[in-house]
């Protein structure tokens, strides 16, 4: 006796006809993708949804399973990236999140709705939310996502939650790059604060943590940038050491190069002040082109 022999009848029948769904659903998952490819994401989109109807929000095979998800991503990546469709696709990106949590779909799927809300809806608050859940996580990607809402913090100005969070990087993951990083935004939110004294003592500590270079040569960038805006002969020769030291390991040389001239510029204009001008001896009036660019 063959082993189909020992199933019943009525067994046998149904899996024969969830095999043909699943085969008939993949179709219709791969039609929608060479739509996509062929640059029609409305006809695709039309694919993923009657696919996706077709299969509800209720409890799946395995291979049923796999297939939603599939296209779930493909109708949200659709939506956002090719449409434009962002509420659409924070919609499905959440349907992900509902009926497969604690996967790295799931997190992948918030990972895209925060930067929606980032990128596109420029809502920061939103952005935090959903990479705070990710950094909550067991995930490897944790550590990412809380230096992710530590940056989110700093670029809404909110300068000691931005310090804060930097430090539950550095406590969570001490042995960490990304500790390193978050040392480094720390004396960045104090410099953009204007707490010289305290932005000083952080660039320090983070080249005193040995870093990768491109790290150190940040930091010396940021001490440079604290020096230059402090004002004064002795402090602007300062900033132009420290840029100079700065220069050969920094990511962006360019930058490095442009706030060096401006610096040397500002120390000539003092050279050549005319005795009891008031202004230029209170460093005011003599920038030249000099931006006062803030640490980023």
């Amino acid at each position: 006796m063959n082993r189909v022999g020992r199933w019943p009848g009525w067994f046998v029948s149904l899996a024969m006809a969830l095999l043909a769904a699943c085969s008939g659903a993949a179709g219709r998952l791969d039609r929608g993708n060479e739509l996509r490819r062929a640059g029609k994401p409305h006809e695709a989109l039309e694919e993923y949804r009657e696919l996706l109807s077709t299969f509800g929000d209720g409890t799946l095979t395995a291979a049923e399973g796999d297939l939603r998800l599939r296209a779930l991503e493909s109708a949200a990546d659709v939506t956002y990236l090719e449409l434009a469709d962002f509420v659409s696709a924070v919609s499905y990106y959440r349907r992900i999140i509902s009926l497969y949590p604690g996967t790295p779909a799931a997190y992948h799927a918030r990972a895209m709705i925060g930067d929606i809300y980032r990128d596109r809806l420029k809502d920061h608050h939103g952005a935090i939310a959903q990479y705070a859940d990710i950094a909550a996580s067991d995930t490897k990607d944790a550590p990412m996502y809380q230096m992710r809402v530590a940056r989110e913090y700093l670029e809404l100005k909110n300068y000691e939650q931005a310090r804060t969070e930097a430090g539950t990087v550095r406590e969570r993951w001490p042995r960490s790059a990304l500790a390193d990083e978050a040392q480094l935004l720390t004396a960045q939110a104090w410099a953009l604060e204007k707490r010289w004294d305290e932005a000083l003592g952080a660039f320090r500590a983070t080249i005193e943590r040995k870093p990768k270079p491109e790290i150190v040569a940040q930091a010396l960038e940021g001490q440079a940038q604290v020096y230059a805006q402090m004002g004064g002969v002795k402090n602007l020769e300062r900033a132009i050491e420290l840029y100079t030291q700065a220069l050969p390991s920094h990511p962006n040389p360019d930058g490095v190069r442009m706030d060096l001239d401006a610096v040397r510029r500002r120390r000539e204009a003092f050279r050549t002040v005319k005795p009891g001008d008031r202004d230029a001896s209170f460093d005011r009036n003599v920038h030249g082109r000099w931006s006062g660019k803030e640490v980023q």
